[in-house]
């Protein structure tokens, strides 16, 4: 394939056949715009109307961090267990590297800390989970020619997305309502973030995390407090027909149940049985990661993952040894 093919006007040609696509990113990775040498981080599109803390805007640097140091998430830059000659891991594509970077930033943007879910709570007691379309347009990664309103994310998202999950960096399960008709409606599923997941990336340690956490629980009661005093008839409401169903009003009354969502599995299983099997080994030497970190707080990176490697190879190593 030669450029100056292109400049005089003749077809690009991929070996003895036309090649179908526009030259526009010709020598940059596969030919779809990444440099690896600048990566994707301009994708992001941070909200502006939310001020962070220092521990949830230290979280979303890391995230960043990992395109250019990718071992500090051993479980996720190092999934296929490869090595290179010299003995060290071998690192995903740097374009799969920015992918995952660009999903674990908008996964980190919406958590929300008092639960670790992803989405919003709200004062009335009700959540919002974010869905993967809300999700792809925070990263950048949305399906090519999805209407904006209505993002839906591109295969490149779910691609990094399945990597992720597969590095336990997080747990999935379904959510679905009956509607009015007797229709049941699927809602997005609730994300549930592995606290060692965030830890292991070294720049938050448990207890300022847990600080966060006490911080986002006790802002909730408050937003909670305040809204019953604003809305007491709604929140008298509520407690009413619980009694009600509990048979504990006055005069008794039927036993019955409150209309509730309908939730899957908690944790949905990969479908395929092996790559289950290394997220829950994932998960397990995160968690063996950060303690080996908080142990050996003067260990270089080569010397905590020599430690890692002895109780937990990498799972294809792993696999091979038993």
């Amino acid at each position: 394939m030669e450029s100056a093919g292109m400049l005089q006007g003749f077809p690009l040609r991929w070996g003895k056949s036309p090649y179908k696509h526009p030259g526009r990113f010709l020598g940059t990775g596969n030919r779809c715009g990444h440099n690896p040498e600048k990566g994707e981080a301009d994708r992001f599109q941070a909200p502006t109307s939310r001020r962070l803390s220092r521990t949830h805007q230290q979280l979303l640097d890391a995230a960043a961090d990992y395109y250019w140091s990718p071992t500090i998430l051993p479980t996720l830059s190092n999934l296929n267990g490869r090595a290179k000659t010299d003995g060290d891991p071998r690192c995903n594509r740097s374009e799969g590297r920015a992918a995952e970077s660009l999903v674990l930033r908008a996964i980190i943007q919406c958590i929300d800390f008092a639960s670790m879910r992803v989405g919003t709570p709200r004062a009335d007691g009700s959540f919002i989970p974010r869905s993967c379309g809300y999700l792809a347009k925070l990263a950048g990664l949305m399906a090519p020619g999805c209407d904006p309103d209505y993002p839906q994310p591109s295969q490149r998202f779910v691609r990094a997305w399945r990597r992720l999950k597969l590095a336990g960096a997080f747990t999935v399960h379904r959510v679905a309502e009956t509607l009015a008709d007797g229709r049941v409606r699927a809602r997005p599923a609730i994300k549930h973030v592995n606290m060692d997941f965030l830890v292991s990336m070294a720049r938050v340690g448990y207890q300022a995390l847990k600080d966060l956490r006490t911080w986002a629980s006790n802002k909730l009661k408050k937003a909670k407090k305040k809204h019953r005093e604003q809305f007491p008839a709604e929140t008298d409401a509520e407690k009413a027909r619980r009694n009600l169903v509990a048979g504990k009003a006055a005069g008794g009354g039927v036993r019955s149940l409150l209309p509730k969502k309908r939730r899957g599995v908690k944790d949905i299983a990969d479908a395929d049985p092996e790559k289950e099997k290394q997220r829950h080994y994932s998960q397990a030497r995160n968690a063996r990661f950060v303690e080996i970190v908080a142990n050996n707080p003067n260990a270089t990176a080569a010397q905590i993952r020599q430690l890692l490697d002895i109780e937990f190879p990498p799972y294809h190593e792993r696999r091979q040894l038993q």
